[in-house]
């Protein structure tokens, strides 16, 4: 069995791409981060052996905990390796960073095509250091990228392009269950507003008839929002 404690990796990943096989970061004033690929930051200490991750390294069963007591220095510092894979989840505790501290992923390829972002779409940054994505949320590049342009070329990818079906099938459901809800929650707040408004008002003027329009108005709405519901999906 293979470890890869210092070993730095170079992951291209074909067939289906998974989440990790993406663009590179973009950080945010809020955020913390590594300065890794995956723009996480997880505190994982280096565990040889007797860790919790001895299940999914062996390290003693196949002898290599043996090797590296003897050869310290033959661990696989300075290499790099290419893994060929169907894809991989870069987010993943054991490939952050290696033993001696450094960024373990240092490139993904998607060879697949299946993750495929269309960044035809050119924006320019504004004063604040700060620009608007496809998804209309604000995106702060990183302040290291050299950029003399101003401008950038942004995408978007729904989640569920990604997923895998069964999983877009059990989102779906639960996302139309709490969207059908609130809608519930509303329409029947609406309801009980027309009934207090009739009896508080058996011969109502035209002023207060132009109060329970708007009212009806905003139930058609509702209801209008319920027949066209559409779920795109997370972004």
């Amino acid at each position: 069995m293979l470890t890869f404690d210092h070993t730095r990796l170079v992951v291209l990943c074909a067939g289906i791409a998974a989440a990790g096989c993406a663009s590179p970061k973009l950080t945010s004033a809020e955020s913390n981060t590594n300065q890794s690929l995956t723009n996480v930051a997880i505190p994982t200490p280096y565990q040889p052996t007797g860790g919790p991750l001895d299940s999914l390294q062996p390290k003693r069963e196949t002898g290599a905990d043996r090797f590296l007591e003897q050869f310290p220095e033959a661990d696989g510092r300075g290499v790099i390796v290419a893994i060929f894979d169907t894809g991989v989840d870069p987010g993943a505790p054991g490939l952050q960073r290696t033993s001696d501290g450094k960024i373990k992923i240092i490139d993904i390829v998607d060879g697949s095509g299946s993750g495929d972002v269309d960044t035809s779409t050119v924006v320019e940054i504004g004063d604040e250091g700060t620009f608007t994505g496809l998804s209309g949320r604000p995106l702060t590049p990183d302040p290291d990228w050299t950029n003399p342009s101003g401008e950038f070329h942004v995408g978007i990818k729904p989640a569920f392009d990604l997923f895998p079906e069964d999983l877009v099938e059990r989102i779906t459901e639960e996302r139309q269950e709490d969207w059908e809800q609130a809608q519930r929650v509303l329409a029947e707040k609406l309801n009980r507003e027309i009934v207090a408004f009739d009896d508080a008002h058996p011969s109502p003027t035209a002023e207060e008839l132009e109060q329970r329009d708007d009212i009806i108005a905003r139930i058609d709405q509702l209801q209008a929002f319920q027949n066209a519901y559409e779920d795109v999906g997370p972004i």
